[in-house]
């Protein structure tokens, strides 16, 4: 009886327990720090040099690392130049999304994770205009992870039309699929358009993305609380 009794005491223990799984290695943490250096470094010299004027080696000294450890991480700056700018949009575009909610308008919906996304790529727009320029000859592993992103950018843009078809909202003659890949494809669009000019303001690309996507909008026929409080400057997203 002892020994069952000092069995069943043991088992709740373990289920009382808490588990703290154990954080990287010393080793993991240099790769993960070595890794972060070389990408400042890299975005630096890219933002103040320029992409074709930036060497591998200048990236690795700038980092405090031998040339070689460079190619440990990366096939070469253009690869280098995605990983940071690829990581920074997953992440924003999470970020984006999260601040959606579901008693938003669908155009209000649409717009919050631009604002988001907007508001990153002013931070530092000569960096994100060479990411955008190298964008036009991706290939390789980073130009199947770019096409990954703007699948699942597509999905969510789907749900969001869904939800709003489902609610009654507005009424598609076409497949939601369609209708999101096309919004995205304006929104890159006019993101470039946007980037591209002499002084990008986050206000005045939020405020042209929402006219926008007010025209995608009215080609579905919406009811009229699908666009809310019409705001043509973005303010308050």
């Amino acid at each position: 009886m002892k020994e069952l009794t000092a069995i069943a005491e043991g088992a709740r223990r373990r289920r009382n327990s808490t588990h703290v799984l154990p954080g990287p290695g010393l080793r993991e943490r240099n790769k993960i720090d070595k890794l972060n250096r070389i990408k400042a470094s890299a975005a630096t010299l890219f933002t103040s040099k320029g992409f074709d004027e930036t060497t591998t080696l200048e990236i690795a000294q700038r980092a405090g690392v031998g040339e070689g450890t460079v190619f440990l991480y990366a096939e070469d700056k253009r690869d280098l130049l995605f990983q940071i700018c690829m990581d920074e949009l997953e992440q924003t575009r999470n970020r984006g999304f999260a601040k959606i909610k579901p008693n938003m308008p669908l155009l209000e919906q649409l717009l919050v994770p631009e604002v988001v996304m907007y508001r990153q790529l002013a931070k530092n727009i000569p960096l994100e205009r060479i990411f955008f320029e190298e964008l036009t000859f991706c290939s390789g592993k980073q130009a199947e992870r770019l096409r990954e992103s703007r699948f699942r950018m597509i999905g969510r843009i789907e749900q969001l039309i869904l939800a709003a078809e489902r609610a009654k909202k507005i009424r598609c003659q076409d497949e939601p699929s369609f209708v999101a890949r096309h919004i995205f494809f304006s929104s890159q669009s006019a993101m470039r358009w946007w980037i591209a000019g002499p002084k990008p303001k986050v206000a005045e690309g939020i405020a042209d993305l929402r006219r926008i996507y007010t025209l995608h909008l009215r080609a579905l026929n919406p009811s009229p609380d699908v666009f809310g409080h019409m705001n043509t400057n973005g303010a308050g997203l």
